[in-house]
């Protein structure tokens, strides 16, 4: 069983596309072998500039991922396969300004909205912590990923069902 919690920053507009929405890819030729058979996919990756590649080498299937922007995490998701994509077809077909090589598909997207306090109360870091695309420490999961994953979409619940009664 995975335990690997990934903290990973988005850009809205590339990740509207291709993660909170699946893609077609049956409507795309040359497509990299990783996705040959697959029809349809969301699609996330690591920027070629973010460390060594290190992080990118310790995701495996089932892995928690955590997407943030600025001050609020909103989605969470488990990790499907990663591959290098040395061609760089998926960043060049799908992505603007965001060329990598480093790419992975997303499994069990779920949409939340919990602001960078509450995720970072969870795995005791400051409250005003802000990371960057990042795994986080095995000393600092305490919980299963399933448990993470429900305390997170009971706080988007609790929330939401407070600010519509406002």
């Amino acid at each position: 069983m995975s335990a690997n919690v990934f903290l990973v920053p988005i850009d809205p507009e590339n990740f509207d596309r291709t993660v909170r929405s699946t893609v077609d890819l049956t409507e795309y030729d040359g497509r990299p072998d990783a996705l040959a058979d697959v029809d349809e996919a969301r699609l996330w990756a690591v920027a070629d500039d973010s460390g060594n590649g290190s992080t990118f080498e310790r995701m495996e299937p089932d892995d928690l991922v955590l997407f943030y922007h600025e001050d609020e995490y909103v989605a969470t998701a488990r990790i499907g396969q990663t591959f290098v994509d040395e061609d760089r077809w998926v960043s060049g077909t799908f992505w603007t300004a965001f060329p990598t090589t480093r790419v992975y598909t997303i499994e069990s997207f779920t949409p939340i909205s919990v602001p960078k306090r509450g995720v970072n109360t969870i795995f005791d870091y400051s409250s005003s912590y802000t990371p960057g695309f990042m795994r986080v420490a095995d000393s600092r999961v305490t919980r299963d990923l399933s448990t993470i994953e429900s305390a997170l979409d009971a706080y988007t619940k609790r929330n939401s069902e407070t600010t519509a009664e406002a």
